[in-house]
């Protein structure tokens, strides 16, 4: 007996269909954009040489190389592809000044989030390892007070109960239990304000605070041992039933698991 054959025009109504129904459903999207190169980045491609003859940026965090330099110009057109209904930055120089331009290219205002600033690069492997302590109990109030220059406040705000810098551990393990607890802090904003909903929102932050932030978003996902590039993108989508799946890692389509 055959089996019955549907006309191939009406199973592309049901492929669209069926497309179309995951994307109405798909909740906020998360993108993530890693800083543009600055000195820090690259000590080690100068270690071999004498210091005297390392230019101003090498080891300096607070200015960019002439790669970063031109990493800041291209991001404008990189974001500009795309719509955000909020953006949010790391409190350092490095993050701010890597979207800067773009806010004034745009007229757009940022929030500060101090959950998004750089942190060890030790810790990130701990928190898939090991069973945790609970976080410091002045994980968020101990730090210092974050600063915005009085010449930048026309493109950043300070976010209200986020004005202090977060005081992780020094003993690695209660370190990384603390570093845990401010990615899943920086989720919980998100949901708070977003969730549910199908806003795009841009945080721009660093290498080891985005990969943190992806191990707490996709829970089993391995793609958060890989560091984002300078000025690359991530973005995560929540689905229906809360969980969020990887869409974009350093600017490339991730095919959906």
């Amino acid at each position: 007996m055959k089996r019955p054959r549907f006309p191939s025009h009406l199973l592309i109504v049901v492929f669209l269909w069926l497309g179309l129904s995951e994307m109405a459903e798909a909740g906020v999207k998360i993108y993530f954009m890693r800083h543009a190169e600055a000195g820090h980045n690259v000590v080690k491609e100068w270690k071999d040489k004498p210091k005297d003859q390392w230019p101003a940026y090498v080891g300096n965090p607070d200015m960019f190389t002439p790669k970063g330099e031109k990493q800041v110009v291209n991001a404008i057109a990189k974001l500009s592809q795309y719509h955000f209904d909020f953006i949010a930055v790391s409190p350092f120089w490095r993050t701010r000044h890597t979207v800067l331009p773009y806010l004034k290219e745009t007229g757009v205002k940022a929030e500060v989030w101090p959950e998004l600033a750089e942190f060890d690069r030790f810790s990130t492997n701990l928190t898939s390892k090991l069973t945790l302590p609970v976080p410091s109990a002045d994980l968020f109030t101990g730090g210092g007070a974050v600063v915005l220059p009085d010449q930048e406040r026309s493109s950043f705000m300070l976010r209200q109960g986020g004005r202090k810098h977060f005081k992780p551990g020094k003993e690695p393990l209660q370190a990384a239990a603390d570093l845990n607890a401010v990615a899943e802090k920086t989720v919980e904003l998100i949901r708070a304000r977003f969730g549910g909903s199908d806003k795009a929102i841009l945080l721009v932050g660093h290498g080891n605070s985005g990969r943190l932030l992806l191990h707490v978003l996709l829970k089993n996902s391995d793609a958060w041992k890989t560091e984002p590039t300078n000025t690359g993108i991530w973005m995560v989508e929540e689905q229906t039933d809360g969980r969020f799946k990887l869409r974009l890692f350093n600017d490339m389509p991730v095919n959906p698991q």
